[in-house]
């Protein structure tokens, strides 16, 4: 079988015939600077050389600009402007020495082009992407000047004022030039480097042209001081301007770069590596106040310069604690939002299971010392099942957001109204009233059928209630939930759309349906509940990467829901069996279709929590993985939070040694549950499965897309790979593919299907684009 060819490696740097038409330039000048005549190369070899440097760099900047776009254009722009101005100012230069055959004089004509090439070269770096924000662009601005303005103060103090002055005399314009160059060298290599420690793209480009400026800076530097000496001869200082053009010329000609990874782009901009910004500032001081003390007096420059040093300083100082405090800010609104996130619904808003009974907890309390009424209205949409199954989930999500907000109306505002999960709500009252009253509020609120998308909805409630009177014994939070849900299913065993008050001797045991136990008992026995099996796709290849096994069970000619059999093969006592027959269905078709394949294929299965812990589970799991030779990793159970976190060590314990068994672990409705990150970081798992309700509506409302992506970035943190379940539209997909999510599973990558049909899937599924 023939093999992929395997693709080029994409070259980053300039072409090579470029590399070697810069090489040659500089060792030729080299050669024709040591051997020829000094005159004869100043005046005609070196000359044209920077001019040649300097407009080929203009021209290979002007075509690169014309490649990219945005700031990226500008920059690009800015650059190639500097260059011709250099060009445009050596060509002056030429003609008086090469054509004229007479000496440039200092200051010139010339010198506008050069000293506009600095100023528009720092425009350039500037106005390079990097991947900050304004302020942060503002900053780096405000770091080179500033270093620049240190570093201009010391040049000035100890040799530069002095040649200045022997040289300028009272000319303003000469004293400026003789400033200005070393300054605005300073500056550009500042620049260059802080632009090289942030680009978000590839480097290579940053850093030639860095290198460039450097190169330039050092013979510009040179030029203004051996220009005021008199000593000025060409050749060597020449060598770093063509040299320095050179580089940006190649600079312009590399490929454009990808971008970085966001991981490689996160930066510390308060780090160790600008603390050396400030070197030259307190060696500027330093260097002053050692002055001071022998008795100098600081003239107009120096006062000047050193003042604007401090403005500077105290503007970055004011940016930085600027930045400080915005930071503060958005973290504290970011810790106020996760906070509200992990104790609130993400679908309704409403309380969340772990709020709920926080609050339910603390108001039995209060009715254990205080003796204060506590009472619990517990509701179930009726055939809610219905409205997802014929109308969809989007808009069964959308009637639980509704049906949220009617009940939020239908109570007082000091009550709790929660979503414990599905389509279960309950209602806290803690501060007496009258709670029948209020349980027929809440049934009443649902009487107005709702209007969603188009279609009418006529969706109705069971309703339980439990009260605890001054009178009643203390309870404890999960007795009362138990009370509240007996009085709910008694709700909807006599009917639905009623309300049922918990009353002593009530028991789910007598309410249950003893023809549907009886028919699920036979049905264990006979081994008819089967699997089907939904896709696991991996989002970037296709891939199926695994399945998840699905219990089904049909009764009378219908298909009987998994939260309705599920829960009463518990109840039951059915569990066991159940689940060890699924496993071993399970096992069996896993060791058929993994035959002959080299790529790993795992099976999912949901695995009960009593069933984790239970005597004798991990050595039936240990006895199928090795009947059916299964690889390591191929089966997995998948558990949810409240089944590992009921009881922490013993699930552990299980944990562990199914893990040692090479049976991975997954934790099922990952965010929904228990869990806290120390018991979630204590348990050994292989992965995690983020519940459907954090997709539910992430294309419609920005808060929820956070979320996700919080609990995203949690479960790669903590180092757990991550399937999106759920995934029902395009969009909610583009945005996994975005947060980099790399598994999901839902309706739009798979249906669950019957197990014949799982082979064609095997080769891999067409994700939509």
């Amino acid at each position: 079988m023939p093999y992929p060819p395997v693709p080029a490696r994409r070259r980053v740097g300039p072409p090579r015939p470029a590399v070697v038409a810069v090489l040659a330039v500089l060792v030729g000048f080299q050669l024709a600077s040591s051997l020829g005549d000094a005159a004869f190369v100043d005046v005609y070899v070196s000359n044209l050389l920077q001019f040649a440097s300097g407009a080929t760099a203009a021209v290979a900047c002007a075509a690169r600009a014309r490649t990219v776009t945005g700031r990226r254009r500008w920059s690009w722009a800015c650059l190639s402007a500097g260059t011709a101005a250099w060009a445009a100012g050596q060509a002056w230069w030429c003609w008086v020495q090469v054509v004229q055959g007479g000496e440039a004089p200092f200051p010139s004509v010339a010198d506008v082009g050069f000293i506009a090439f600095p100023l528009l070269a720092g425009a350039a770096l500037l106005l390079t992407p990097t991947g900050d924000g304004t302020t942060a662009r503002w900053r780096r601005a405000l770091d080179a000047a500033m270093t620049s303005a240190a570093v201009g103060l010391v040049s000035w103090e100890t040799t530069l004022g002095t040649v200045v002055a022997m040289n300028a005399g009272n000319d303003p314009l000469v004293a400026g030039l003789l400033v200005g160059y070393p300054v605005l060298d300073v500056l550009l290599i500042v620049l260059g480097t802080l632009t090289v420690a942030r680009a978000t793209v590839a480097r290579l480009p940053q850093v030639l042209v860095t290198l460039g400026l450097v190169s330039f800076a050092v013979s510009d530097s040179a030029f203004a001081y051996v220009a005021a000496e008199g000593d000025y001869d060409g050749n060597l200082l020449d060598l770093g301007w063509i040299a320095g053009f050179l580089l940006v010329a190649l600079a312009a000609l590399c490929p454009p770069g990808t971008a970085a990874p966001a991981r490689a782009r996160r930066r510390d901009d308060g780090g160790r590596a600008d603390l050396l910004l400030y070197v030259p500032v307190a060696i500027a001081f330093a260097v002053t106040t050692v002055l001071a003390f022998h008795g100098r007096r600081l003239d107009g420059w120096e006062l000047l310069t050193a003042g604007v040093v401090v403005a500077l300083l105290l503007a970055r100082q004011w940016l930085a604690l600027r930045d400080n405090g915005r930071l503060a800010a958005e973290l504290a609104a970011r810790e106020a939002e996760l906070r509200h996130q992990a104790f609130h619904d993400a679908l309704t808003g409403l309380a969340n299971r772990a709020l709920f009974l926080d609050r339910l907890d603390h108001a039995l309390k209060l009715h254990a010392r205080d003796l204060r009424p506590v009472a619990l209205v517990f509701l179930d949409l009726d055939d809610f099942k219905v409205v997802n199954d014929t109308l969809g989930h989007a808009v069964g999500d959308e009637l639980l957001v509704r049906v949220a907000e009617r009940l939020r109306g239908a109570v007082r505002s000091g009550d709790t109204v929660a979503r414990l999960g599905g389509d279960e709500f309950a209602v806290l009252l803690e501060d007496g009233g009258d709670p029948v009253l209020t349980a027929a509020k809440v049934a009443g609120a649902l009487g107005t059928p709702f209007t969603l998308r188009g279609d009418v909805v006529d969706v109705r409630a069971s309703v339980g209630l439990c009260e605890l009177s001054a009178d009643d014994a203390p309870l404890a939070a999960d007795e009362l939930l138990a009370r509240s849900d007996t009085a709910m299913y008694a709700a909807k065993r006599s009917g639905k759309d009623t309300i049922v008050s918990w009353s002593a001797g009530m028991s789910l045991a007598e309410l249950e349906d003893e023809e549907l136990r009886s028919a699920l008992r036979t049905a264990v026995e006979d081994r008819r509940v089967r699997l089907a099996f939904q896709p696991i796709v991996e989002l970037t290849t296709g891939r199926l990467s695994g399945l998840e096994a699905l219990a089904r069970w049909r009764h009378e000619g219908r298909d009987v829901p998994p939260d309705v059999f599920i829960p009463l093969a518990e109840r039951a006592g059915l569990m066991g069996a159940l689940t060890a027959d699924l496993l071993e269905a399970a096992c069996t078709r896993l060791a058929g279709w993994s035959a002959g394949r080299d790529e790993l294929l795992t099976v999912h299965v949901n695995v009960a929590p009593s069933q984790l812990v239970a005597p004798g589970f991990v050595t039936t799991v240990a006895d199928l993985v090795r009947r059916h030779g299964l690889r390591r990793g191929a089966l997995v159970l998948e558990i949810t939070e409240s089944g590992i976190f009921a009881d922490l060590d013993a699930a552990q314990t299980a944990v562990v040694e199914l893990r040692r068994l090479g049976v991975g672990v997954s934790l099922d409705d990952f965010g929904v549950g228990y869990s806290s990150l120390a018991q979630l970081n204590a348990m050994p798992l292989d992965s995690v499965k983020i519940d459907r309700s954090f997709l539910a509506r992430v294309d419609s409302d920005p808060r929820q897309a956070r979320f996700l992506h919080a609990v995203l970035r949690l479960a790669e943190e903590i180092g757990l790979p991550v399937v999106a379940e759920g995934v029902e539209r395009p969009a909610q997909l583009h945005l996994l593919r975005a947060l980099g999510c790399q598994h999901a599973q839902g309706y739009l990558l798979g249906r669950p299907v019957e197990a014949d049909a799982v082979p064609p899937l095997l080769d891999g599924i067409a994700v939509p684009a």
